[in-house]
């Protein structure tokens, strides 16, 4: 991990690689990811071009409450929030 807490981007991708490279397959979607540039561009240059893109224009206040609703059952010990609307606040950054 670096200073900051967050693992490396790279790692990141490597995990994501093996993980394609483990269930190979014409198409994926992979939700979540990139979370940042710097992961798109390694991933792109590194592994293949994206060849779509989904981004949902969702208003901050109703991924807040999707996302508050998912805490109640999810059972990650993260979902609060706090992180919540950290995370959200990230997405549109």
């Amino acid at each position: 991990m670096d200073e900051g807490g967050l693992v490396p981007f790279e790692l990141t991708c490597n995990i994501l690689i093996n993980a394609l490279i483990a269930n190979p397959s014409k198409n994926y979607l992979l939700d979540g990811f990139p979370r940042a540039l710097d992961q798109a561009v390694y991933f792109e240059k590194n592994v293949v071009e994206a060849s779509q893109i989904l981004f949902y224009d969702v208003p901050q206040e109703k991924m807040l409450e999707r996302c508050m609703k998912r805490a109640e059952t999810s059972g990650r010990s993260d979902d609060n929030a706090e992180t919540i609307k950290a995370r959200v606040q990230n997405y549109f950054d």
